[in-house]
């Protein structure tokens, strides 16, 4: 699965889900949870100040791992007494780091990918595995993908390769308000990236606000599937976590999601990762290690352990 080649990969999808193909009788039967989960920390923040507390909690709720961005173990270790220190502290280890880069404009390439690499070698140094990779460049409005086809394929797949070359697994991560949202983009950049390279690592709930159908891309990509982000998207006006809610409490089908990806487990680089978006501009009904704990009660009771 994990060298699926893109003329096996569009065999599948041709199949009709991969899923199913993979996993004819996850619909009738009743599935071992045994994936472990980790969180993402952007709950609690999106800058190096919030690191401290959001391991502190993910301890307490027992979350396996957790993920943040490249730029803050970048920070931690160059200005704040080092990222072992404080990941060791806490006692929970990271498992990924979340990189944007520019897959628009080639006149930045060079730069993107040194930053890049700076990012895979701190990761790797703190026992990490996994680039949860996101392209950025634009702004949406008037966006058009198929203007951008070559630039976006070189880019991501020159990105791709020098994440697997320091030894790292790069994934894919769809999001919206970046060049890789819509249902069609997702689909059209899959089937022509190199897969050998980059795989996905797909957010449930990113997908459901972009207007997909996040079950039946987790289904079609699964083979690929290496990091996810699960994410609930309650809609409607900004909650305080930009649309999004604790797990169980939106409308994404969270569990179909998680059927399908227990096929995968001790195959996947990466975990399963709870996430739940923070604006801090509107105040929220939980904060945030309440919110951690409804979303980790929730996989509780469909049998997934977490750490006392």
């Amino acid at each position: 699965m994990k060298n699926i080649t893109r003329r096996d990969f569009t065999k599948i999808l041709s199949l009709g889900t991969a899923g199913t193909f993979l996993a004819p009788s996850l619909a009738c039967s009743e599935i071992a949870r045994n994936n472990k989960i980790g969180a993402t920390f952007i709950l609690w923040g999106y800058g190096a100040d919030n690191l401290e507390v959001s391991l502190s909690d993910m301890a307490k709720l027992g979350y396996h791992s957790f993920e943040t961005f490249g730029h803050v173990i970048q920070e931690w270790e160059e200005k704040r007494g080092g990222f072992k220190e404080v990941v060791a502290k806490h006692g929970v280890p990271i498992i990924s780091a979340f990189c944007m880069t520019d897959v628009l404009d080639p006149s930045k390439r060079k730069d993107e990918l040194k930053k890049l690499i700076k990012w895979c070698g701190l990761l790797k140094e703190n026992g990490g595995k996994v680039i949860e990779y996101c392209p950025t460049g634009i702004k949406r409005e008037g966006y058009d993908y198929k203007e951008h086809k070559k630039n976006l394929v070189e880019s991501m797949n020159e990105y791709a390769k020098a994440v697997t070359d320091q030894g790292l697994v790069c994934a894919l991560h769809p999001h919206t308000g970046t060049p890789i949202e819509t249902r069609e983009e997702v689909y059209f950049i899959m089937e022509n990236l190199d897969t050998k390279y980059m795989k996905f690592g797909p957010d449930v709930g990113q997908l459901e606000k972009g207007g997909a159908d996040p079950v039946k891309i987790v289904s079609d990509f699964l083979p690929l599937i290496e990091h996810v982000h699960l994410k609930d998207f309650a809609g409607g006006n900004d909650n305080g976590y930009l649309g999004y809610a604790p797990l169980g409490e939106g409308k994404v089908y969270l569990k179909k999601i998680l059927d399908m990806l227990e096929t995968r487990k001790g195959t996947m680089a990466g975990m399963i990762m709870f996430e739940l978006d923070s604006d801090k501009k509107n105040k929220t009904a939980l904060n945030e290690f309440q919110a951690a704990k409804v979303s980790r009660d929730y996989l509780s009771k469909l049998g997934y352990q977490f750490k006392a």
